[in-house]
């Protein structure tokens, strides 16, 4: 298990504690409600108090439950029950083995945690602080709130490293192919670069490192404002064809204009001072504007105007653009190109990621197959 993988056990081992904690929470005259049996897998009852407590550590305590979230989580704990199952069944229970990997999983999680508290704080290696001390205390906070010992908290990880035991062995004969591995490189690299500002979120593997950004500044001879709400009326009303032609027509009456200023910024003269004298965008009056617009391909700009940005290099004037709002004279003050990182820098990680979504739907099928053969009962009507 790596060390981003042991994190994030820790935190669901957290939750966990934080699950098992809500049941010292709740009121005593709660109790008889949490005690209510909402499902049965293959007879083995599921509690309303379990739905409860993972609604709270998900969401807080509402002032009323959702009832389509409660059954989501009740689906999820039936699931997560019946795996349980097939593990042991399997033979993939607590031993002694089991148990002495996860006390060695918790202590390195223990380290690492250590360590990125030191690096939170700025601290070096020479520090005289106790940073193991510190996680050790802060990971004590989960268990002794739930009311479990140290041994029992490792107990309740080693149960989940061998449900994970009994997965990887159900998915171990998955591999993954050449061409899906470049398959997945140029899919990525595509998205991300038409997508830079969505690829944090979406994107599994980091294909571009840096993606292209332009800052500039504009002179913009503007429409009239009615003439622009005009334009836009017709484009709200998927009448492109007219919004296109009655923009022309209004851009027409102030070309001269943008052209004698054009002239102006090609000659040289100084952009600032044409930007003052006859530029018409309010926003770059803005402070916070002082160093021009910085943005991305897929910046919410007007397309015309994004794409003659990334054609010009640092320094350059474009001719003019015409959009929605009249006539742009754009000057770059900064250019940064697309930094993309080859496949072979990155091959081990597209493979991970290519491995681990197959073997999901494997699992996710497997499931599937389960729920249709287990004797299930599940009685919503009492969340």
């Amino acid at each position: 298990m790596n060390k981003r993988q042991r994190m994030v056990l820790i935190a669901l081992i957290g939750i966990m504690a934080v699950l098992m904690a809500g049941c010292n929470l709740v009121r005593v005259n709660e109790e008889k409600d949490r005690q209510i049996v909402v499902a049965k897998v293959n007879g083995k009852e599921i509690l309303k108090g379990a739905v409860l407590d993972q609604y709270r550590a998900n969401y807080g305590v509402p002032e009323e439950y959702d009832e389509q979230i409660l059954t989501g989580i009740l689906d999820a704990l039936i699931e997560e029950e019946l795996v349980k199952q097939k593990a042991e069944a399997a033979g993939y229970v607590l031993n002694d083995e089991v148990i002495n990997r996860a006390r060695e999983e918790y202590e390195q999680s223990l380290k690492d945690y250590a360590e990125a508290l030191r690096e939170e704080a700025g601290e070096d290696d020479d520090s005289d602080t106790d940073y193991l001390q510190k996680a050790k205390e802060k990971m004590s906070e989960y268990y002794e709130g739930a009311g479990l010992s140290e041994e029992e908290y490792i107990e309740n990880w080693a149960k989940y490293i061998a449900i994970q035991d009994y997965l990887d062995q159900l998915t171990n004969d998955i591999t993954v192919t050449e061409t899906e591995i470049e398959e997945f490189y140029q899919e990525e690299l595509e998205f991300q670069l038409d997508n830079p500002s969505l690829a944090a979120f979406y994107s599994s593997v980091k294909v571009v490192e840096k993606p292209a950004s332009r800052t500039v500044k504009h002179i913009l001879i503007k429409l009239s404002d009615e003439d622009m709400n005009a334009i836009s009326s017709l484009r709200q009303e998927n009448k492109s064809e007219e919004a296109d032609e009655l923009r022309d027509e209004k851009l027409a009456e102030i070309r001269k204009k943008a052209e004698d200023v054009l002239v102006k910024a090609k000659a040289g003269e100084d952009f600032e001072a044409l930007i003052k004298e006859y530029g018409e965008d309010p926003g770059m009056e803005n402070e916070e504007n002082k160093d021009g617009y910085s943005m991305y391909k897929d910046s919410s700009m007007y397309p015309e105007f994004i794409e003659a940005s990334f054609k010009l290099k640092e320094g350059e004037i474009s001719d003019l653009v015409a959009t929605d709002a009249g006539y742009h004279i754009i000057k770059v003050y900064e250019a940064n190109e697309d930094e993309i990182t080859p496949l072979d820098e990155i091959k081990d990680k597209v493979q991970e990621v290519l491995l681990n979504q197959k073997k999901n739907i494997k699992i996710d099928e497997l499931i599937a197959e389960w729920l249709e053969e287990a004797d299930i009962k599940k009685y919503e009507r009492r969340l």
